[in-house]
């Protein structure tokens, strides 16, 4: 994949992370459908959800994925953790209007995912990787394949280098005005999730608005 500048460095801050998204908790889904519902859309297409089976979403913000992955899996159970409390409160008021009851939500840390090995068949990860400092990266990618299942599958969207000059004005702004985003940032996360030990099945660019993304489907091997 092109990459046209290195990973910016980010420092693990977990305090700093919640107050963030305190701050954009109310603007959050806005920001979301202006540059990620595409990848996001592409995220539940590739997921591929079958009902009746064991979900879990890492990082499931406001729960816009997560409702649709409850309503694709009506008779199995799904899991949404989060770092942020103002984020899960948001997706609590989401899911509630559901009527729906087959689902959990619960603060979580993905350098410490409480789940046993080989817990679900499907995990999600939508734009969190690319908050994470690059040395946790293999952690995060480690972890991920500790809780699926064999034959289980990873889809992960992240903020990405893009392959257009004007996908650069992003990497500008990360680098920047960092804060702007969140701390947020282009990343590269393949390489770790095979280092891991995960077949990669899927590897797509997308761009929303000029926001370039990658979502990436990649297999627990049985």
């Amino acid at each position: 994949m092109h990459r046209m500048e290195t990973i910016l460095n980010r420092k693990t801050d977990t305090s700093k992370t919640i107050k963030n998204f305190k701050k954009v908790a109310g603007i959050y889904d806005f920001w979301s459908w202006l540059t990620e519902s595409k990848a996001a859309k592409k995220v539940l297409e590739l997921a591929d959800i079958q009902n009746d089976t064991e979900i879990l979403e890492v990082a499931c913000g406001t729960g816009v994925v997560l409702e649709q992955i409850i309503r694709k899996n009506p008779n199995g159970h799904n899991t949404g953790i989060d770092l942020s409390p103002d984020m899960l409160q948001k997706a609590r008021q989401r899911l509630q209007k559901t009527g729906y009851q087959n689902y959990k939500l619960q603060e979580g840390n993905v350098l410490d995912l409480n789940f046993r090995e080989n817990s679900f068949h499907v995990l999600v990860n939508n734009f969190m990787v690319d908050l994470m400092p690059e040395g946790t990266f293999d952690k995060i990618a480690s972890e991920f394949f500790r809780i699926l299942r064999p034959n289980g599958i990873a889809v992960i969207s992240t903020f990405s280098f893009g392959t257009k000059r004007v996908h650069k004005f992003w990497y500008r702004v990360a680098k920047n005005f960092p804060d702007m985003l969140t701390g947020c940032r282009p990343v590269s996360f393949t390489k770790y999730l095979e280092k891991a030990g995960f077949t990669i099945l899927e590897d797509v660019q997308v761009s929303q608005n000029t926001f370039p993304s990658e979502v990436i489907k990649a297999r627990k091997p049985a």
